[in-house]
């Protein structure tokens, strides 16, 4: 069995995937392999999913920005490399507020800060993003949005490369989630300024929401989730559903989400395709405001 992971390894995804793999091998009874396939925002690996054979042995697991990839190739004029009624949702598993950080060398010490010297140098002020209109270049758009600036945007391929920029001072600031974040918070090496969630972190109670900072905007988590090739059958699938729920109701899955500093947000199948119709419209409608990307 191939858990495809379209981002590369290191991010929020990779590390779902790599805590499953041997829950989900026990759980099966054969043996699970994860393969990163990353490139355009995670289309390759999803486009692999979606035209592989539909016997239960492939899977993918992926980010919630998977519900905007088709969306992302026809504003730019591309045909999409799959469409979203290619695959079938199995499960979500996880998701995990988002933390606007900086270098710990950034004289930047408020969010409110961020944004006067994003309004007086427009463009100027950089930000690393896990890939253009993903899990980090949305919401970034819509604070942008929200407060009527300008930031540079710097795409990278995932989440791992682009925290990784931050850490190596190349670009101001970015926009990621609490389990990439925190060990480096800990070291110094970043600075939290805001988070983006319903109320505080316990980890660190005294970072501020977005909305504490003044900065408005309604934008969910990122989220994890698993889907197979929807061809698949109704058999396959239940059996799937039924291993990732003894799973993740498994003391080892919530260890190891939480280790990660991640929050568990199961969903079967059905919650997961009902919360899928909704964010695709949205997320879709965010991803046409932005628009061409040259």
């Amino acid at each position: 069995m191939l858990i495809v992971i379209p981002f590369p390894a290191g991010g929020l995804a990779d590390s779902v995937a790599r805590a499953l793999l041997p829950l989900l091998e026990a759980e099966l009874g054969v043996p699970a392999v994860p393969i990163n396939r990353p490139g355009a925002s995670g289309a390759i690996g999803a486009a692999h999913v979606a035209s592989a054979k539909p016997d239960g042995y492939t899977l993918l697991l992926t980010l919630s920005s998977i519900t905007t990839l088709p969306e992302q190739a026809r504003v730019n004029g591309y045909k999409p490399a799959f469409e979203l009624q290619q695959l079938a949702p199995i499960a979500r598993f996880s998701s995990e507020a988002l933390v606007l950080v900086v270098p710990g060398a950034s004289h930047l010490q408020r969010a409110s800060q961020l944004i006067e010297q994003a309004r007086r140098q427009p463009r100027r002020v950089s930000y690393a993003s896990s890939g253009n209109y993903g899990a980090v270049h949305l919401p970034v758009e819509g604070l942008a949005a929200a407060a009527a600036i300008q930031f540079n945007h710097v795409p990278y391929a995932g989440g791992a490369p682009a925290l990784q920029a931050l850490l190596g001072q190349q670009v101001d600031f970015s926009l990621l989630p609490r389990s990439a974040v925190s060990a480096h918070m800990r070291s110094g090496r970043l600075r939290a300024l805001a988070t983006l969630s319903a109320g505080h972190w316990s980890a660190w109670p005294d970072v501020p929401t977005f909305q504490e900072a003044g900065i408005n905007i309604d934008h969910g988590p990122p989220w994890t989730g698993m889907f197979v090739p929807a061809a698949t059958s109704k058999c396959t699938t239940r059996r799937l559903r039924a291993a990732c729920a003894n799973l993740v109701a498994s003391s080892e899955f919530f260890n190891a989400i939480d280790r990660a500093q991640g929050q568990l947000a199961y969903l079967d199948a059905p919650d997961f395709e009902r919360l899928l119709a909704v964010e695709t419209v949205k997320l879709g409608a965010l991803v046409r405001r932005i628009g061409k990307l040259d």
